[in-house]
Parts: C-alpha cells; structure tokens; sequence
C-alpha cells in the first residue's frame, strides 16, 4: 500500500507500528483509509474552529469598542443635560434632581419641564411685548390727537395776535401784545418739543440726505435768534472757517434743530453777555469733512455734578431753573438722541457762573456746489404779491376760518370757503381755482380723501394741507394722497404767504 497522500501524522504512525506485510492486508489498507478520512475531518473541523474563534475574538473587539463608546456617549449626554439645566432659570418651587449618570431619564424629565416653563414665560413675554406696542401706539395716537387738538385754537390766537400787531394800538395794549405773542411762542416751542421726543422715542425720525450750505445756515439761526438775543441784552458772535466746504450732504433740518436748541438755551441763561458760535474744519478728505461745532454763552453756568443729569428727560439743573426759565427740559435730550443718529455726541463745558460751552463734531459728505436758488426775500413781499389769486379754503374749525380770511383778505386773495372736505369737492367741481388749502381732519370728508378725489381729476393743481396733524405718520400720508406741500398749524402768516406765493409762480 502506498502511503503518499496519507496524513502525516498516520504516515508516522504506519512506518513505526506496521510492516510491509500488513500493509499487503486489504482488511488493514480499509481500515487505514477510514483513519486517516478521520484525520483529514478533525484537520478540516479544527482550521474551522481556530477561524471562528478568530472571527468571534474581532466581532467581540468591535462590540466592545461601540459600548464603550456609546457608555462616553452617554454619559457626555449626562453632563450636557446637567450643564443645560444649571443653565436656565428654575422657578423658585421646583427642586433639582439627583445629577448623577444613572438619573439619565430623570434628568430628560426634568429639562422637558424646565422647557415647557420657558416656553410659557416666552408666550407670556410675547404677550406683555404686544400689549406694549399697544401702549406705545395708545400714547402715539393720544399725542397726535392733543397735538391736534391743541394747535387748532392756538392756530387762531396766532393768527389774530399777529393781524392785531399789524394794527395801530396804544402803546399799553402794543405791550400786552408782546407779552401775548412771547407766551404764544414760549407754548408753540413745548408742544413741539414733546412731539419731536415722541418721535424719535417711536424710532419715527429718519435723517435725509441732501445738499445744503452749512455756513449758510448757521448765519440764518444767528439771524433768527438776533432779536430774542438783543431783548436779553446778549450778542451773538459768529466765527466760520473758510475751509469749510461750500455744499455738504445731511439732514439739514436736523442739523438747524441742533442747533437752534443749543443757540436758544444759550440765550434763555444768558442776560447782558455774548453768545458764540463757532464752526471750524477738523479734516478733510476727498469725499468728507469732518467739523467741529460749538454754542459758547457767558450765562449762568452749570456745577460739574449736573453735567450728566441735563441730558435725561423733563430734568434741568434744578428746579429753580425751571421755575424762573420755564422749558420741558426735552431740548437737550432731542440734541443728543438726534446727534447720535448722525453718529455724533454732544459735549460739555462748564462750571457755575462762569458760562457754558456745547460742542460736537459731525462728519458730512461732501456735496457738488450747487447754484444758489433765487429766493423772494420776506422784507420784499408786500399784500399786493397774491391779488388776484383764487384760493379754495377746506377748513371746518370757524375761528380758524375767520383768521385764514383775514390774511387772504389783506393779502388781495380771492378766497372761498368750504366747510368739509365733501363740499370742498364738490366747489371743486363747480369753480376753477388757482390753489386749494386743504385741513386733514374734518367731519363728513376727511382732507387726505377730498385730495385723493381731486388729484384723480386734477393732477396739477397746488394743494397745500393747512393742519394741526404734526406727526410724520399723518405728513406721510398727505403726501401719498397727493398733496403738494405742507403748514403746519399754528403756522407763521408769513411762511404761508411765501408757500402761497411759490406755488403761484409755479403753476
């Protein structure tokens, strides 16, 4: 019998324990066959052995390797959930829980519930949010409707103050006329004051941007100040630098209401004294100029310790201040609120006795120079400008009727009235006139419909709103409903002879 392809392991143990003859045996040579098919079986049974255990040994690493894993998981799981919690504010009955690894599902529970508590403190914010809107938009309307309904009267004492000093009087009632139009004046300033602060507080104010000649316009305040000065004795001083640009970019009314806040409290606290002005070129640039600008007086003066308290809301220096000067103490914190939307603070000072001195710096655009329009001059108009001119008058309040019909009247204006904007259109249907005059707020027909219902007649017809709605929301409006231009009640008889007379030329 051959022994080549047998098992090794039987090939040892044929050679050593079996002879030659044996081998010969048919009987023997089975019997190995079946040993050694047994041989090559436990070969074949241990090599699969020995790769299972191998492969359960690697599946039991990766197992191993995930648990631990997911156990780091877990258990960073824990600590966020111990950290988010510490993190939010509990109500004051709620206790903590266990924070340790095994409370997992405790601590879900108890974030869930501090979730929920926020969620409802969030409602309740959002909630308490809308009834402040509510609250702001309550006391927007309310200043719109005092506003209103303050400057219709005052409207008419204005206007008849101002027909009364144009008269001939004795110089005892001339004297009571000056006492009347300062305390006119004086009230005029509070309500404007008041409005001006509700919008910016209301986030209502938006700066424009437009050309306009600052050393211009610093000579305008002094020249409108000059008389309120020389009636306290005070001088103003105007000092300019030349390298001023000629054209800057802003918000020139802003700029003005600056301004003429700083150059009236200077001349209110200021008696027998000089009130300096002063603007200078910090630098320069291609496209900007930075300047520097100042309100000096020799008044009163402030103590050190007040410096910061001036500029809250309603508060002056002291209240003796207030008594003897009069003022809502609004003026300082509107120049700071509006120099800060120009990206600009105001600066301070003073000591008690020894003056005060305003200042800021604000950076401007630089404009292209732009010619100079040719203005009508106010000392050159005379009652005979407008004679001839046919105004349609919509107002509904009679006092106010009566005031605006004198000043036509005088003026040479061949003036109709309409006592709402309903009869107002329909006047305007029936006769041709030159310009309208339109109030806002009337019975039957409101101003803004009566011009919407014009303008889809007529497109080019003057309408001027002659109201006592101040605030920009109304203003806006107007404008949207198509009219020209705006006066603001009480207004200025001038300043409604000059818009009468603009439009007049340029239809």
């Amino acid at each position: 019998m051959e022994t080549q392809g047998l098992h090794k392991l039987l090939t040892r143990q044929i050679n050593k324990y079996l002879s030659s003859d044996c081998l010969t045996n048919e009987g023997v040579q089975q019997f190995i066959k079946s040993v050694n098919e047994s041989y090559k079986n436990f070969d074949r049974d241990k090599e699969l052995f020995e790769h299972s255990s191998y492969l359960n040994e690697r599946e039991y690493a990766e197992i191993n390797k995930k648990l631990k894993e997911e156990i780091n998981q877990r258990k960073q799981s824990v600590e966020k959930l111990v950290e988010a919690i510490h993190s939010i504010e509990k109500p004051e009955d709620t206790q903590s829980p266990n924070f340790n690894s095994e409370n997992l599902v405790g601590l879900v529970e108890y974030l869930q519930q501090q979730i929920e508590h926020r969620k409802k403190i969030e409602i309740e914010l959002r909630a308490a949010k809308e009834e402040a809107e509510k609250a702001t938009q309550a006391k927007s309307d309310f200043l719109s409707m005092m506003s209103h309904e303050i400057r219709t009267p005052l409207n008419g004492i204005v206007g008849m103050t101002y027909l009364m000093a144009q008269e001939e009087v004795p110089p005892n009632i001339a004297e009571n006329l000056k006492t009347l139009q300062f305390s006119i004046e004086h009230l005029h300033a509070l309500i404007n004051d008041i409005l001006d602060f509700s919008k910016i507080e209301a986030g209502k104010v938006e700066l424009e941007a437009t050309s306009f000649d600052l050393k211009q316009l610093v000579s305008n305040i002094k020249q409108a100040h000059q008389l309120k000065a020389a009636e306290n004795g005070d001088r103003i001083r105007l000092m300019v630098d030349d390298d001023i640009p000629e054209s800057v970019i802003g918000d020139s009314l802003r700029i003005s209401q600056v301004l003429s806040n700083l150059v009236s409290n200077a001349i209110k606290f200021t008696h027998d004294g000089t009130i300096t002005i002063e603007l200078s070129l910090q630098k320069q640039t291609a496209t900007h100029a930075e300047v520097y600008i100042s309100v000096k007086d020799t008044g009163i003066g402030i103590a050190p310790e007040k410096h910061q308290s001036i500029f809250e809301m309603f508060t002056q220096a002291n209240s003796a201040t207030t008594r003897k000067f009069g003022g809502t103490g609004l003026g300082l914190v509107i120049t700071r609120r509006l120099l800060e939307m120009h990206g600009s603070s105001i600066h301070l000072e003073s000591e008690e006795g020894k003056g005060a001195k305003f200042y800021f710096t604000i950076n401007f655009s630089i404009g292209a120079k732009q010619e100079q329009p040719t203005l009508v001059r106010r000392d050159l108009l005379d009652d005979h400008s407008l004679k001839g001119v046919k105004v349609l008058l919509v107002e509904d309040y009679p006092f106010n009727v009566e005031v605006a019909v004198k000043f036509l009247t005088k003026w040479g204006v061949d003036v109709d009235v309409a006592e709402n904007g309903q009869i107002g259109l329909d006047k305007f249907l029936a006769n041709p006139y030159d310009i309208i005059l339109m109030d806002l707020q009337m019975p039957v027909m409101d101003g803004y419909t009566a011009t919407e219902r014009i303008r889809a007649i007529n497109k080019t017809i003057p309408i001027i709103a002659l109201t006592a709605s101040a605030t920009f929301s109304n203003h806006d409006r107007a404008i949207l409903s198509g009219i020209s231009d705006y006066v603001t009640k009480p207004f200025n008889p001038r300043d409604l002879f000059q818009k009468l007379l603009r439009h007049r030329q340029a239809a």
